[in-house]
Parts: C-alpha cells; sequence; structure tokens
C-alpha cells in the first residue's frame, strides 16, 4: 500500500472530522472566489449596459439617480424637464449626438421609452429588420425585448402605465411594430422605442382624465415638451470635465456621468469585496486549525500504526509524507467543492441580477488568481499538516514500540 493509499484509508476512518474540515475550507474557498470574480464583473456589466451614454441630462436632484433611472434604466424617474432647455444644454461642440428620452409606460414589464431616431446614434445601433417609426404609436423593439416579448413585425400591442406589470391599460392606444433592432449589448436591447410625441399625447390624455376626476392637474399638462432625461454621447473623453460642469451651472438641469457615477458605487462596495474576502480566508484558516488539531489527535492515536510502518523499513519522511497526503487530499476536495460553489452562487446572482436590474454579468476566470487560490489552499494545508507530519517523522523507533 503506498502512501496516498493509506492516507485514504485513514481518512475513511475519520471521515466525520474530514468532511467537516472540507465543509469549512470549501465556503472559505466560495467565499474568496465570488468575491474575485463576482464582484469584479459589476463595472463591466454595468459599462456594457449604458453602452454610448456619455452624459444624462436631467432635473436637479441625485445624479445616481439620473444613471441609474435613464442610463442603466433599473430605478423610476424622479422628475420631467423642459427637451428644449435639455438639448440646448447639450448643443456643445464637444457632444457628438443627444437625443431626449421620455419614460413612464411598460408592456408585459418591457419598458416603453419615447425618444428621436437620433437615440441609434447615442447607442451606435442598427435596425435588424423593419425601419424605424416615422409617426405616432410606432415601436421599434430592441434584440431582447423582441425576443421576451415575442412580437414580430405588424404586431400590435397596449401598454400599460408606470414601469411595472399591472399599471392600468392604454387600450385606447395601440402601438404597431414596424422594426427590431440588431443586438447592442446594452440596455437598449430591453427597450421597446417609439415617438417622443406619442408618449407625451398619452401621459398628456391620461393626466387630463385625472385631473377630470380629481381635480388636481398634473405637470405633463403644463409641460408640452416634457421630457424625463436628454442622454448624450461625447466626440472625446475631454468633454466628461467641461461639459458637465456648464450644464450644473443651469438652476434646473442636472448633469450626470455614467462612468463617474458607477465608478463611485463600485467604491463603497469594495469594502464589502473586501470583507467577503477576509471572511474566507478566515474560513480557510479555521478549517486548516481545525486539521491540524485533527491530524495531531489521529497521529497520536496511531503509535501502533507508525510502529509497524517503522518496523517494515519506512523512514520519517515516509511516516511524515502521510500527514501530508491526508492534508493535500482536504485540500483539493474542498478546492473542488468550493469552485463548484462559487459557480452555482455566481451563476444563481447572474440570473437574479439579470432579471430584477438587467444588467448581464459576464464573469471571467483569470488563471493567475486561479492559480494563486490553488496555491494558497495547498500551501495553507501543508502548513496544518507541517506540526503532526514533524511529531510523527521524530518520535524515535523505540518509543513507538514501547507503546
Amino acid at each position: 500500500m503506498n502512501v496516498v493509499e493509506l492516507a485514504f484509508a485513514y481518512l475513511r476512518r475519520r471521515w466525520g472530522q474530514a468532511l467537516l474540515s472540507i465543509l469549512v475550507a470549501a465556503l472559505g474557498v466560495a467565499a474568496v472566489s465570488v468575491a474575485f470574480v463576482g464582484l469584479d464583473a459589476l463595472p463591466d456589466a454595468a459599462e456594457r449596459s449604458w453602452g454610448g451614454v456619455d452624459l444624462v441630462i436631467g432635473p436637479k436632484g441625485s445624479v445616481l439617480d439620473l444613471v441609474l433611472c435613464c442610463a442603466l434604466h433599473i430605478s423610476d424617474p424622479r422628475g420631467l424637464i423642459s427637451e428644449k432647455a435639455a438639448m440646448r444644454a447639450a448643443s456643445h461642440p464637444l457632444v457628438r449626438v443627444a437625443a431626449p428620452i421620455a419614460l413612464g409606460d411598460n408592456v408585459n414589464g418591457i419598458r416603453i421609452m419615447g425618444t428621436t431616431p437620433a437615440i441609434l446614434s447615442v447607442y451606435r445601433a442598427q435596425i435588424a429588420s423593419g425601419r424605424v417609426w416615422n409617426k405616432p404609436l410606432e415601436a421599434v423593439l430592441g434584440a431582447q425585448a423582441a425576443r421576451t416579448l415575442g412580437f414580430k413585425l405588424g404586431d400590435s400591442f397596449i401598454g400599460a402605465h408606470g414601469l411595472e406589470p399591472g399599471g392600468e391599460m392604454h387600450s385606447q392606444f395601440p402601438y404597431k411594430v414596424v422594426g427590431v433592432l440588431a443586438p447592442t449589448g446594452s440596455v437598449l436591447d430591453r427597450l421597446v422605442l417609439t415617438d417622443i410625441e406619442t408618449v407625451r399625447y398619452i401621459h398628456r390624455k391620461h393626466a387630463e382624465d385625472e385631473a377630470a376626476e380629481t381635480g388636481v392637474t398634473a405637470t405633463y399638462v403644463n409641460l408640452p415638451d416634457a421630457a424625463t432625461a436628454v442622454v448624450a454621447s461625447y466626440k472625446t473623453p475631454v468633454a466628461a470635465l467641461l461639459v458637465p460642469r456648464l450644464i450644473e451651472a443651469n438652476p434646473t438641469l442636472s448633469a450626470a456621468t455614467p462612468s463617474f457615477e458607477v465608478a463611485r458605487v463600485m467604491s463603497y462596495l469594495r469594502p464589502l469585496s473586501l470583507a467577503a474576502t477576509a471572511l474566507g480566508i478566515l474560513l480557510v484558516v479555521i478549517a486548516a486549525a481545525a486539521a491540524a488539531a485533527s491530524l495531531t489527535a489521529t497521529m497520536n492515536a496511531r503509535t501502533r500504526d507508525l510502529a509497524l510502518l517503522r518496523a517494515l523499513g519506512a523512514g520519517p519522511l515516509a511516516i511524515a509524507s502521510v500527514a501530508f497526503a491526508e492534508a493535500a487530499m482536504i485540500a483539493l476536495a474542498a478546492l473542488i467543492v468550493g469552485l463548484a460553489l462559487s459557480a452555482a452562487v455566481i451563476a444563481w446572482g447572474t440570473s437574479l441580477l439579470a432579471e430584477q436590474t438587467g444588467l448581464l454579468l459576464e464573469p471571467q476566470v483569470d488563471p493567475e488568481s486561479l492559480s494563486y487560490l490553488v496555491l494558497g489552499a495547498f500551501a495553507v494545508a501543508a502548513l496544518a499538516a507541517l506540526f503532526p507530519a514533524i511529531r510523527a517523522a521524530r518520535t524515535p523507533i523505540e518509543e513507538l514500540l514501547q507503546s
């Protein structure tokens, strides 16, 4: 029987302790790998989602809300602006193209966004089939929205009030699908686009109906060129240092830069990543300490076996290698279980994030980081086995035989 077979036989004899060490270490490996892979993929997912939008111009308030609502489309609007005023503010030589957007309706949970054909230039999008809208109540579907809704060219649908399913249906305003966009990898893929005047008219009628019932006149009635925001793309990155400052000087407008705001949010999440990594390392250390204590105890209980091995000619190095082989097996099992667990957690988190926010994570495994994780696990296992191995190897054979 070789060292590996002997170590495996010993592990089977104390399978409960070995399993506990494997599970604790696996949780640590999973925590570290999720922190490295999952959280590092968030900024890339956000950058893909906002696509070509370099600037969002909206009402005074939180610039982060502007980015979440109008660049990432994962929150609700916070107010309205005048399209003319915002487009004037965006008419800067360093701005390549700008387009107004108006939100407020959905179809089966997919947002309907009123805008102008310039939005295609902002996102550098192309029509895959059909054409761009050229009159009210015509709609162009993003690639993912078309798949989700199951609509095709010529189909009709009815929008619902609000950005979540279950709102009041605008039954008197049926849309007709006239085009489908090619995939862009951005948030545009999961939107329904239509003429901005269509959205204004529907909401103006909705506001007038509510005013007739409640006596309260809504903002849409008093702001004929209402828009949720204006999104723009720069000609050069230098514009990000100048254009937002000029717009912020306007008493009614705010300027938000998606890249800056997402970087700020990620700086808040960085401590969470560090905490998850620290927790993972702590769990691995706890598992190593438990394995070391278990190996020490089992080595003390194996005096008869060790004496027999020494009597059969096994040297101190062979005796010590049994402890190292046991620790290596525990480390290998912990790595396999931990990486499988982290893959499951990342897959679940990716699916949940896509469903709730539309952000599409594309986790990338860094071979260098993976090699560090593997080497670290085996290094910790070696340290855990070091003391028991030295103790077993240095025990005189006479003492073993007398015991």
